[in-house]
């Protein structure tokens, strides 16, 4: 029988896969063909500032035409019915423009730039960044400009805002984890320390997450595992008040 509890999900970037944003790991994966060092690290970020720039530009322009796809609709669906916290390692905005009301991104937020110089954060949308021209529009510096993602060797600092959820969870809440591959989050030890229902939805079996931790596991595209979790999620858990 259903019964009143929380849903806590956790996505990654399989979740965008089938609105064309490419994923970094995996086959076709950003990684295959970038260096992480260049691109994405705290260290020497500013030596490639150009590189930077171009790859997270090209990132983003791509959210002008990428639309949300039933597993972020779905989501947003969920968010509404139950009593729910949404964690994403999604840096894209297709989340928002589905309509969730508040997902937690973990990574940051590619619309969103910030200066390292006097910690700005502000929002230029789906639109590429001139770094040769462009400045922060608190302090004037250009060259302490970097897109608002949490780069390799960075603290995240809503990591705090997840540790926390899972510290609470209990027995009759439900964990959801959508689309990643358990390599930059622990979902190993996230799922060993569920104490209520897990679901996993994965485009593939991933080698860092042991399918047999979860109670219910759907190999397949978001888009095509959304009924099936729908249907888990309406066995066990209640609607909020007033939802429907």
């Amino acid at each position: 029988m259903p019964h009143k509890g929380k849903l806590l999900v956790i996505t990654g970037a399989g979740l965008s896969a089938e609105s064309g944003i490419s994923t970094f790991r995996g086959a076709n994966g950003l990684w295959e063909d970038h260096k992480i060092e260049a691109i994405c690290h705290a260290r020497s970020w500013r030596s490639n500032f150009d590189t930077v720039h171009r790859f997270y530009n090209a990132r983003r322009t791509q959210l002008a035409t990428a639309k949300p796809n039933a597993g972020h609709e779905a989501l947003v669906e969920w968010e509404a019915r139950y009593e729910s916290i949404l964690f994403t390692q999604n840096v894209d905005n297709l989340l928002e423009v589905a309509g969730a009301r508040k997902p937690v991104h973990l990574h940051g937020f590619l619309p969103d730039m910030r200066c390292t110089a006097c910690d700005n954060v502000w929002t230029i949308g789906a639109r590429a960044w001139d770094q040769t021209k462009e400045c922060c529009p608190a302090c004037g510096s250009r060259k302490d400009v970097k897109p608002f993602i949490v780069f390799f060797g960075e603290e995240a600092p809503l990591y705090r805002a997840l540790i926390e959820a899972l510290a609470i969870m209990t027995d009759d809440d439900v964990l959801l984890i959508i689309g990643t591959s358990g390599v930059v989050l622990p979902i190993l030890d996230i799922a060993e320390k569920t104490p209520g229902l897990s679901i996993l939805n994965n485009l593939h079996s991933e080698p860092a997450i042991p399918e047999d931790l979860f109670d219910h596991v759907f190999i397949e595209p978001v888009t095509s595992a959304v009924d099936k979790m729908d249907r888990v999620l309406r066995e066990t858990l209640l609607p909020r008040k007033g939802a429907a």
